[in-house]
């Protein structure tokens, strides 16, 4: 990670596809928060089976967006920020929502839906826009989508075999 930028806190510029994937994303983060309602009064149990797995996909995608909380740091983006927080919250909640008996059960599909909806918006994005992250290469950024795209399709796919 480097320096902090010199550049103040401020709104970046997103243009329609920007929007459109904040939306997409804001659904699925309502969707979690709601498994994660439905949850908070269950029974938690040890996790099995396909469960497993998806725990595992859902986790990886959360550690990278903790590490993705350094980036708007360095960025300074208000609008990022705040994103990259409650898209924090929601995979938590939903990861919490896995844990509990009975799961989050259809919620956790359309959650993987949005999210991947969300992240082919993104991916469209970035090849119209051009947008840069500092000095990694566009082609980086976009695999770093890609990889998510991918954990929700997958995600998305074992559910139908829970």
């Amino acid at each position: 990670m480097t320096a902090v930028s010199d550049k103040g806190w401020h709104v970046g510029d997103y243009g329609r596809l920007g929007w459109a994937e904040t939306a997409v994303k804001a659904v699925a983060f309502a969707i979690a928060f709601v498994a994660l309602a439905h949850a908070l009064d269950r029974e938690l149990a040890r996790p099995h089976g396909i469960h497993v797995f998806e725990l595992l996909l859902l986790g990886v995608a959360e550690l990278g967006l903790i590490l993705a909380v350094g980036d708007r740091i360095v960025e300074r983006e208000l609008i990022a920020m705040g994103f990259v927080c409650i898209a924090n919250a929601a995979h938590l909640g939903m990861l919490f929502a896995l844990l509990a008996e009975p799961g989050p059960g259809v919620l956790l599909s359309l959650f993987c839906a949005f999210m991947f909806a969300g992240e082919v918006i993104k991916l469209g994005f970035l090849r119209t826009t051009g947008f840069r992250v500092r000095e990694v290469a566009p082609v980086v950024v976009q695999g770093l989508v890609v990889s998510y795209a991918a954990i929700y399709a997958v995600a998305l796919v074992a559910w139908q075999f829970a």
